[in-house]
């Protein structure tokens, strides 16, 4: 056999064997598939239904999507037990109410494994531990952990499965290490710098998150050891991709595989009082609020919360909440909604601890003392950190309150209790004249300014005026009362000499007198959501009128009106 043929064949064996290594990585990197609380998902069902009355289908369709949840990448390893587990990163799997891990061959085959357990996060450090559901052990093996240091302009890999559209796709991608240690500055600058990191040129794409970053190694059942997790890329710069090194890897393994401390309350006390010593601080503390919030927390007080913050909340509130991801604009406003239960009237916010007391479920009852008041709040344990269940009446996790908002919101619309126009008819009655029929239009300006005509046709007399003056509603429920005040000025045409005192006038004289002058009116009206504009009015008005150019001629008539009326 000549020399060039067995450099083929041994070429071919390289490759063959190269190839067959890359395609059983298949078998441990697996796309990892978060859903969300059920009501989260509930929540988006009902804005999904409204994009599409309204004929937005675009976003409509981002929703759709959205409700899918969020993905990224996981790497099976195994213990030296035999017990298997998901290594992926902590905000991969942070708003998850339910996991699973989905394995592609290179045929394109597909194994899913559900109801994945979190046994162990760590925020800080981006890492979360899994465990197959029920105690599954089903890999025999899984990917190596390198055993050296890593050394700059060394190769690398990323394994992972990034997204094109809706769709994870698989994805190799080669590098070298740029910066074997290197530590990112944090975003407060009282905190410490974030790392220590390897940073890489090997492509890293949303998808890839929580996959391995591999170098090819002799001696190991694929051909690659895990030298870090992928975790994070740098904006506006090319190549540089970050990886949590294999050494800060192990050290939360070890910890995530000692038991748990049998006492948690110290541990309780310690997260609590950091809790409390974040809303001290002179300034906005719902971004502090947020990272102790519970994903059950949020997925049943989000709809009610975020309601509360665009009615009450101010613009620069709003416009920082919701720059932000879907599912963190829920975060973030159950966050504002605690922190402004929690405001007094000064702005400050002054927090003690009152008692912790354990439940039978394992989580514990934990009373605050907030500004002089009693506050009662839930805590448990999730992925490892002690969160707020719920908290006061803020996020109680009542769905009644959506249910009464609602209502409020439907009762708001039919009250009409600040309306544009008001229009009433009714029975009045200028004392010493007789009953009229009377008219009353009213423009509103603004919430509490009213301005318009009024008319009593009386049998024999007419009065007509122009009034302006203060309307303020008061809502209780599904009514509203509405006392008012008008300064009027006006005429009243006296037919009948029989109304006026008869040194008013001549035999000679025409016997039409015609007071004018102001007069002075108050009343109330009443109106109810279950009658969508009607209303009831009662005014008592006090007529100054008299004679122009005689001062001794003057005409005080007080007036009862009593109307029903429409208001748009």
């Amino acid at each position: 056999m000549s020399r060039k043929l067995v450099s083929c064949l041994v070429l071919m064996l390289i490759a063959g064997f190269a190839f067959g290594q890359t395609a059983s990585l298949r078998n441990y990197v697996g796309m990892i598939s978060q859903g969300f609380h059920p009501d989260i998902i509930s929540f988006l069902q009902k804005l999904k239904s409204e994009f599409e009355k309204r004929g937005y289908n675009a976003a409509a369709r981002n929703l759709e999507t959205i409700m899918k949840g969020d993905s990224g990448t996981g790497f099976v390893y195994v213990g030296s037990d035999g017990k298997n587990y998901i290594l992926t990163n902590y905000h991969v799997i942070s708003q998850a109410h339910t996991l699973s891990i989905t394995f592609e061959t290179l045929e394109g085959e597909k194994t899913k494994f559900s109801d994945l357990q979190i046994v162990a996060a760590d925020e800080d450090m981006d890492i979360a531990l899994l465990a197959f559901a029920g105690g599954q052990n089903p890999f025999k093996q899984g990917l190596s952990l390198i055993n050296r240091p890593i050394e700059e302009g060394e190769d690398v890999y990323s394994a992972g499965f990034p997204g094109a559209g809706s769709t994870l796709i698989w994805q190799l991608g080669r590098g070298i290490v740029s910066n074997a240690s290197v530590r990112l500055p944090p975003e407060d600058e009282n905190d410490k710098a974030l790392g220590p990191y390897i940073q890489h040129t090997a492509q890293v794409d949303p998808g890839n998150s929580g996959g391995p970053l591999l170098i090819q190694t002799r001696g190991v059942p694929t051909g690659y050891a895990v030298a870090g997790i992928n975790t994070l890329s740098i904006r506006r710069r090319q190549a540089a991709n970050y990886s949590i090194p294999v050494t800060r890897v192990r050290s939360f393994l070890d910890a995530s595989m000692k038991p748990p401390a049998a006492d948690q309350r110290p541990i309780l006390e310690e997260r609590v009082n950091a809790f409390i010593k974040g809303l001290s601080v002179p300034k906005a503390v719902y971004p502090h609020i947020a990272q102790f919030l519970s994903n059950t927390c949020v997925g049943e007080n989000a709809e009610f919360a975020i309601n509360e913050l665009l009615e009450k909340a101010t613009k620069t509130v709003r416009d920082n909440v919701f720059d932000r991801d879907l599912i963190s604009i829920m975060t973030y406003s159950v966050a504002w909604t605690i922190e402004n239960s929690l405001r007094s009237k000064s702005g400050s916010i002054s927090a003690t601890i009152d008692t912790i007391t354990p439940d039978e479920n394992g989580s514990y009852k934990v009373s605050f003392n907030v500004n002089g008041g009693n506050v009662s709040s839930i805590w448990i344990n999730e992925y490892g950190y002690w969160r707020i269940r719920s908290f006061g009446t803020a996020a109680s996790g009542d769905k009644t309150l959506i249910e009464k908002k609602e209502k409020e919101k439907t009762d708001a619309k039919r009250l009409h209790d600040t309306p544009f126009i008001m229009v009433s008819a009714g029975f009045a009655y200028p004392f010493d004249l007789g009953a009229a029929f009377g008219l009353d239009l009213t423009f509103k300006f603004g919430k509490y300014i009213g301005i318009g005509p009024r008319a009593y046709f009386g049998k024999d007399y007419t009065q007509v005026e122009m009034g302006i003056g203060p309307y303020v509603p008061i809502k209780i429920g599904s009514v509203a009362l509405t006392p008012f005040a008008n300064l009027n000025v006006g005429a009243m045409f006296v037919l009948n000499p029989n109304y006026i005192p008869s040194s008013w006038y001549n035999d000679s004289e025409e016997k039409t007198v015609i007071p004018m002058g102001v007069s002075i009116r108050g009343g109330l009206c009443f109106t109810m959501s279950a009658v969508p504009g009607l209303f009831l009015q009662g005014t008592y008005q006090r007529n100054l009128y008299t004679i122009l150019g005689e001062k001794d001629k003057s005409f005080y008539p007080d007036l009862i009106y009593i109307g029903i009326g429409y208001a748009w």
